[in-house]
């Protein structure tokens, strides 16, 4: 392995539930209600169980050869040619991720807290962050995480609490009154756009310390991450109605300026923030960790370190060029992203799964003791 450090399964459930929350905390509320209308929440549940599918796809993947990652497994099973095109495409996606999210913090900021400041000024700020926590390595990210995710959840309680006395249901009528296709296309939305990009996941999956319990945990994760975005979404529209959910991107922190108890708790939008800030961080963070680790082992190097400072120059660009504003990035890239996830997060799994079955068949050996690629 390139990586000698790893996690323990605790870091590694709060991670995934750091990831699946993300940037969804802002954005998540506005993709589903654009479909689901008044039936957004129900549309969030019902994409629950297909999320957890998805979830347990990635994970039989990972068994099928413990030992790798995910662009190690698409060589082993595809060979050298097919393997390392898959393997690129993979990155491209991991690089894709990585953009997005940088420039979401980029756009997120500018627009809403640092209005004269240019985002350039605040993508190379969090580009600094991003590459010092690659150098420091998987065990200092673990203990970061579990020092972090506390804040995370305190905030998102605190935002949930302030809302209940501007809870009205009178907001999720009509009941069912959403075209059918609208419905499934929505309840496809709500999965694949929150736990499809979890596919990350397997990059990290092999510097997990073994244990028992690290496919209930990784599933328990998953679903608190998806529970608490449909609370999210739910009180959206019973707060502010299906309309501003749809057309307002940062629906969150709106709903955090809209919080005043006794005159005296209001005023939270700032805590809003760093909860989304601190989750957004992480998942840009794993998808640069998998960008950076994914091309040194594509090349069979013995470490990563010489990747990151080509690999962060690289995603910085990217992050400038992918969108020209938000309004292109919620309209035209979202619909697309979410056919993206859903092909890479669980149709070629699905293959790769059907690719060992047919060449391993039930051979448990190949999986308990896969053979190491030649480094």
């Amino acid at each position: 392995m390139i990586i000698k450090d790893k996690i323990t399964i605790r870091q590694f459930t709060l991670l995934t539930f750091l990831v699946m929350v993300g940037d969804m905390i802002l954005i998540y509320p506005a993709l589903v209600t654009a479909l689901g209308k008044h039936d957004a929440w129900l549309c969030s549940i019902l994409g629950q169980p297909i999320g957890l599918l998805l979830i347990w796809v990635l994970y039989q993947l990972h068994q099928t050869f413990p030992e790798f990652s995910l662009i190690e497994i698409c060589n082993k099973l595809l060979g050298p040619l097919a393997g390392s095109a898959l393997s690129i495409g993979y990155l491209f996606y991991f690089a894709i991720g990585a953009a997005i999210c940088i420039r979401e913090v980029g756009d997120f900021l500018t627009t809403q807290i640092y209005l004269q400041t240019p985002i350039r000024v605040i993508l190379i700020i969090l580009m600094c962050s991003l590459i010092w926590g690659l150098i420091k390595g998987l065990s200092t990210i673990g203990g970061t995480i579990e020092l972090l995710t506390p804040v995370v959840v305190v905030f998102m309680v605190l935002l949930f609490l302030g809302l209940v006395p501007k809870l009205d249901s009178s907001n999720l009528q009509p009941f069912l009154n959403t075209n059918w296709v609208h419905l499934i296309e929505a309840i496809v939305r709500s999965a694949f756009t929150s736990f499809g990009e979890l596919i990350v996941l397997t990059m990290i999956l092999p510097y997990v310390k073994t244990g028992s319990n690290l496919k209930r945990d990784m599933l328990l994760a998953t679903l608190c991450g998806g529970i608490l975005l449909s609370i999210l979404l739910l009180f959206s529209l019973m707060v502010v109605g299906p309309f501003m959910t749809q057309h307002n991107i940062y629906i969150s922190y709106t709903l955090s300026q809209k919080i005043n108890i006794g005159n005296f708790f209001e005023r939270i939008e700032a805590l809003m923030a760093i909860a989304w800030l601190i989750a957004t961080y992480f998942k840009s963070l794993l998808y640069m960790f998998a960008f950076v680790v994914g091309w040194a082992q594509l090349f069979q190097l013995k470490t990563y370190q010489s990747f990151i400072l080509p690999s962060a120059l690289f995603i910085f660009s990217l992050s400038i060029l992918i969108s020209p504003n938000v309004i292109f990035y919620t309209t035209t890239i979202m619909p697309a992203w979410v056919d993206w996830d859903m092909t890479c997060s669980f149709i070629i799994p699905l293959l790769l799964l059907l690719v060992h079955r047919i060449r391993f068949g039930k051979n448990r050996k190949n999986q308990t003791h896969p053979e190491r690629l030649p480094t």
